[in-house]
């Protein structure tokens, strides 16, 4: 296979080079059978002249379909008959040179089927190739948004857990909060009253200050978390409160 691709490229090489159009380039290849014909025809009988016939017919089985390079086959072995029979005209009753170009013809036939469905293969394989890579392509496309897709998954999970975690502090908070606030207004109003009622020079009006004062103490953080839960989310409401004892 290396040789193949190696004279594949070389082929395809020169096309680009010279940029021959296909008719152009068949018109090449049947004036360079002509020109290997009257060499056949103004050479010595001993020569060999097949593999002249193989120097033209093997670029064309390189560069073109397989029905035009049998055609040339065809056209070589014809050429290669016509010249034998013009440089020998005494054999043309003879069955000689027609068997000769049979055997012409097969052989030809043989080197550009070979190679026309060697190169076709080469561009089927070149064309699957590409196609893999595409697809390779594709799916590590496809991988790539996969992964992106989980990354953003998990971010999401991450920011529902945190936001169930703040709603149920938020709850939490809420819940103390309201269960705070009762025992606390009921001990604020008996702290009040009973300020109300002692004596100022009385031994219970220190301590009812201080009462009052670390009721006022509580009242302040439960404020304080209350702001916080409506700053966390806005959408809760503030706890119910009884001032009533």
């Amino acid at each position: 296979m290396p040789l193949l691709d190696a004279a594949i490229n070389h082929f395809e090489t020169v096309q680009r080079t010279l940029r021959l159009s296909p008719p152009l380039r068949r018109a090449g290849g049947v004036a360079f059978l002509l020109l290997v014909g009257c060499f056949q025809y103004l050479a010595l009988p001993q020569l060999a002249k097949t593999p002249f016939y193989l120097l033209a017919l093997i670029p064309i089985a390189f560069l073109e379909p397989l029905p035009i390079a049998t055609a040339f086959s065809v056209l070589a072995a014809v050429i290669s008959l016509g010249a034998e029979v013009l440089a020998d005209p005494g054999c043309v009753a003879l069955v000689f040179p027609y068997w000769s170009a049979l055997a012409r013809l097969i052989g030809f036939g043989l080197v550009t089927t070979a190679i026309s469905l060697a190169v076709g293969e080469h561009d089927r394989l070149r064309l699957s190739e590409r196609a893999l890579q595409e697809k390779v392509r594709e799916l590590e496309q496809a991988n790539r948004a996969l992964e992106e897709s989980m990354r953003e998954l998990h971010r999401l999970q991450e920011t529902l857990a945190a936001k169930e975690r703040r709603v149920v502090v938020a709850e939490a908070a809420q819940a103390a909060t309201y269960e705070i606030e009762r025992p606390l207004m009921s001990m604020s109003v008996f702290s009040e009253e009973l300020l109300r009622l002692a004596e100022p020079d009385a031994n219970i009006h220190p301590l009812a200050e201080k009462i009052s004062e670390r009721v006022e103490d509580m009242e302040r953080i439960l404020k304080g978390v209350r702001e916080a839960r409506k700053g966390a989310d806005p959408a809760a409401g503030s706890p119910p409160s009884d001032k009533s004892a």
